[in-house]
């Protein structure tokens, strides 16, 4: 084995070095800075895999739902608001009139139901399955001075779908594309 010896070195070179080498490690922080800085504001810029709906009112679609956010929640629905488009909505209220009390849905199908308890979850107090009038199943027997929601499926003979208000009662008579409208328009997108 070989010992190399070392070089004696004046103050001064030693101080050049020592710059010289704190000068290459700053411009290489420096760089490092600024190139991730703009690769985090590109990949922000850049919608990769999503796509607008409607331009401005923030709807991308992810997957297989539409996404928009509501005061930082992230509000996931099964049809974008252009297919709700021929879904006629004739109602007056937001989410803020439904936040902090219970609401009764009574349901003709399991995924209506389920898309206003995904939705409302944050918003409302509780959401309680329940019927409209009297029924045979095990679910309190509610009416409009109930704050409720009452989603009817239409037959193929039935008239188009629509959604509108009766006192406390949001109707809704359609499919999940008509739910999916009274929650865009509830949420102030539509």
């Amino acid at each position: 084995m070989a010992l190399q010896i070392r070089k004696i070195e004046t103050k001064e070179e030693s101080e050049r070095k020592q710059k010289r080498n704190t000068l290459i490690l700053s411009i290489i922080m420096i760089s490092i800075l600024v190139f991730s800085t703009a690769g985090y504001f590109s990949i922000r810029d850049d919608n990769s895999g999503t796509k607008n709906s409607n331009g401005d009112n923030g709807v991308q679609n992810i997957g297989n739902y539409w996404v928009f956010n509501y005061q930082g929640n992230n509000i996931r629905l099964s049809n974008s608001p252009e297919s709700t488009q021929n879904v006629s909505v004739v109602m007056f209220k937001r989410i803020n009139d439904y936040a902090g009390k219970t609401i009764y849905v009574a349901s003709d199908y399991d995924s209506g139901l389920y898309e206003i308890s995904s939705t409302f979850g944050n918003y409302v107090e509780r959401i309680q399955p329940a019927c409209y009038g009297s029924c045979d199943k095990n679910l309190p027997e509610k009416n409009c001075s109930d704050t409720m929601i009452v989603i009817k499926k239409l037959n193929e003979t039935d008239a188009k779908s629509k959604v509108y208000e009766q006192e406390n009662c949001a109707f809704i008579e359609g499919d999940l594309n008509a739910v999916d409208a009274f929650l865009y328009r509830i949420f102030g997108v539509r």
